[in-house]
């Protein structure tokens, strides 16, 4: 089952505490699509799920918005 989690208008630091909570609730192997605008919130949200040892499934970009998909570790 996929998770949805739109984030546009946040600016950093909130697109990443908003993300790292909704995983939280989420079950190992559950999906997380996170949906956004901004560069730099696109590449924190990565960076924070690599080092969180979660997985990103897809992560694409198209203009000023982004779409992440996260597989929960």
């Amino acid at each position: 089952m996929s998770e949805k989690l739109n984030v546009s208008g946040k600016m950093c630091p909130i697109p990443v505490a908003l993300t790292k909570r909704k995983l939280g609730t989420m079950l190992s192997g559950q999906l997380l699509e996170v949906t956004g605008e901004g560069e730099l919130e696109f590449e924190n949200i990565q960076r924070w799920v690599k080092n969180g040892g979660h997985e990103i499934v897809e992560a694409s970009k198209s203009g000023a918005e982004f779409r992440i998909i996260v597989k929960k570790c």
